[in-house]
């Protein structure tokens, strides 16, 4: 990208991919020179104002308690911030493999290695747990190998405190396959529901399939909370026994019946043929004890330290002395015995590569349009992102929408990088209109088009027009449509009054009569007002001046107001080094550069915005006076001169 997108103070490189929570950009903060990833946040569909304010606070409030989670095995949160109604997080950029490439059958790891990354996994969850932390959409999608050998766990900045479980609006947070029952039922979660998500994960990476499987999201709840999944060694017969007993263990429907914490799942993963005795006697003197993160209020229980240890040895073989001892036998075997172990399983000890010829993420296109805010479209179907597959060589139509404005562009296939800019134009649409009760008769600019509500009306540019609807004894209802504005527009119509009326006489052509917002009529024709004070405005389109006058409407008496026309005086406007663009005035656009003086505009300040073909916008304020004046718009400065 030739000139990035600047979001707060980080400048927008380009696309990395879209998930269901937004888009993932790669970003450069040049405060401390250094790469980010930059993710948005979308809100949540449907909800009310109110909620969404709330949702906000919290999570900013929550991500930024996540950003204080330092751990080789999690992505680091840089920054939490909102720019332009979109919430964005800053986090480390990291290049690497995400975990679901090796959860397939293809493509299997070997069982050192899934042990070696799930160790690394629970390490970095017991860390976040003893903070307070806890995860809540632990996948494989959100766990990234890095360099072949080490695991990042990512999105903790989506995760909120171990007392929460569910949104503001009561929809439960997580991925239906990897959540554990007590989250799809919406309770209270711990650490243990992470744990639970955390054995999915290890039975997908020994047996290439998950363990609830169905076809609607409903079936795999139904699963998780009342179906036990085959054994692991059912579908992947080289893996042991004790392993396989470590996950079914994690995967309990029970929290309490899973590992007490994620230290005492690591130690289990780390050494599944056979538990640590110092550790059973521990757990058998704290059977008694609320254990470690078994409710957000319990207390941390600290790992034993070696001193400790030695101590509780001593003490056990005192007084489980054969225990004591058959365990030494034990450890000294596994030590003895442990290459022909490795030997039996068949494993070796390889580092992990990405599978050849294979993206990690599809290739995404960041389409970049002018004015801001169009609908995508790609091939004809609306789209969030245009993104490609990897070895797409197909030429695919892309299209922006924004009422009246549309542009087209063709790109072909992934080989397309970078950034497209799509200028929006005038072009043909159609714009809807309805009424209560149906069957009025539309007018456009005074004309009669010959359609009846409801109807959509054929406009070929984005010029603004002034729609009437008539229907017998109703009051007439004028609107004035900009179409860059103004979508649809769905008209009630009230039954005929006692009016009085008023006829606008101006000189200077035609002028629109407002009250409010509401279009009254144009001049020259007999306006409809109920008896009474009324305040109006008067708009001058083709000047773009605009007045107010108070009126006194008498019942059934016709009055009549004379109008005098703006001054105005005539403009110039060029560009440099390009004499070309598209000027906007006041919201609306006026014509193309360059303005030779027959344009003319009311006395008065007016806000311009120019748009060279490139996309490079000036915007500036214009006093316009009686007479001529000429201004210039420098669009390599960025600013507008007087010559």
């Amino acid at each position: 990208m030739d000139q990035p997108v600047q979001v707060g103070r980080y400048q927008v490189q380009r696309v990395l991919g879209k998930g269901a929570m937004g888009v993932v950009y790669l970003a450069y903060d040049p405060q401390i020179g250094r790469r980010v990833a930059l993710k948005t946040v979308k809100p949540a569909e449907g909800a009310r104002p109110e909620e969404l304010e709330e949702s906000r606070i919290r999570f900013l409030r929550e991500a930024r308690a996540a950003g204080k989670l330092l751990h080789p095995n999690i992505v680091t949160i840089f920054d939490v911030f909102e720019h332009g109604g979109i919430l964005y997080i800053a986090m480390e950029y990291v290049e690497g493999v995400l975990l679901d490439e090796y959860c397939t059958r293809r493509n299997l790891l070997p069982l050192d290695q899934v042990t070696h990354l799930g160790v690394q996994a629970l390490s970095a969850l017991d860390y976040a747990h003893r903070a307070g932390v806890i995860h809540r959409d632990i996948k494989p999608g959100n766990l990234m190998v890095v360099e072949g050998q080490s695991l990042k766990v990512m999105d903790f900045g989506l995760a909120r405190d171990a007392s929460a479980s569910m949104s503001h609006s009561g929809a439960v947070i997580g991925t239906p396959h990897y959540m554990s029952p007590e989250q799809i039922q919406g309770k209270t979660l711990d650490g243990r529901s992470d744990l639970f998500s955390m054995g999915v994960v290890l039975y997908e990476m020994l047996t290439g399939e998950r363990p609830f499987q169905g076809d609607t999201i409903s079936t795999v709840m139904y699963r998780v909370l009342n179906e036990e999944p085959p054994p692991v060694r059912s579908l992947n017969p080289r893996v042991p026994e004790a392993l396989s007993q470590v996950v079914r263990k994690a995967m309990a429907k029970s929290p309490a019946d899973r590992y007490p914490s994620a230290a005492a799942f690591r130690t289990a993963l780390a050494d599944p043929e056979e538990p640590d005795p110092v550790q059973t006697w521990v757990n058998l003197e704290r059977s008694s004890v609320p254990q470690a993160h078994a409710h957000p209020d319990a207390p941390y229980l600290p790992p034993i330290s070696a001193k400790e240890r030695a101590s509780k040895r001593h003490t056990l073989s005192r007084k489980y002395g054969r225990f004591a001892i058959l365990a030494v036998l034990i450890v000294a075997g596994l030590y003895l015995g442990i290459t022909r172990y490795v030997d039996y399983l068949g494993v070796k000890s390889a580092p992990i590569t990405p599978p050849p010829s294979q993206e990690v993420l599809p290739v995404a296109l960041e389409v970049v349009t002018i004015p801001q805010g169009a609908q995508l479209f790609l091939d004809g179907a609306p789209v969030d992102a245009v993104t490609l597959a990897p070895n797409d060589t197909r030429t695919h139509a892309v299209e922006a929408r924004l009422g009246c404005l549309s542009a087209k562009a063709q790109v072909t296939g992934a080989s397309t990088r970078g950034t497209l800019s799509l200028t929006l134009a005038p072009g043909p649409s159609l714009f809807p209109v309805s009424s209560t009760p149906p069957g009025a008769k539309v007018l456009v600019d005074g004309a009669e088009t010959g359609l009846q509500t409801p109807a959509t009306l054929p406009r070929q540019d984005c010029r603004p027009f002034t729609l009437a609807l008539s229907f017998p004894d109703h009051d007439g209802y004028e609107v004035e449509v900009d179409p860059t504005k103004l979508g649809k527009v769905d008209a009630i119509l009230s039954p005929v009054a006692s009016h009085g009326s008023l006829k606008v006489l101006y000189p200077g052509g035609i002028l629109q009569v407002f009250e409010g917002d509401r279009a009254m009529g144009a001049s020259g024709k007999p306006l409809s007002l109920p008896p009474g004070e009324h305040t109006l405005r008067f708009v001058d389109r083709s000047l773009r001046g605009t007045r107010e006058e108070k009126v006194t409407i008498r019942t059934a008496a016709e009055e009549t107001l004379k109008v005098p026309a703006f001054p105005a005086g005539r403009i110039f406007l060029y560009g440099k080094p390009t004499n070309d663009g598209k000027v906007m005035v006041d919201g609306s656009y006026l014509e193309d550069l360059p303005l030779n003086g027959t344009t003319r505009l009311a006395v008065g300040t007016h806000e311009f915005i120019v748009i060279s073909p490139s996309g490079q916008r000036v915007a500036f304020s214009w006093s316009i006076r009686g007479g001529e004046q000429t201004r210039v718009v420098d669009f390599t400065r960025g600013r507008v001169e007087t010559p």
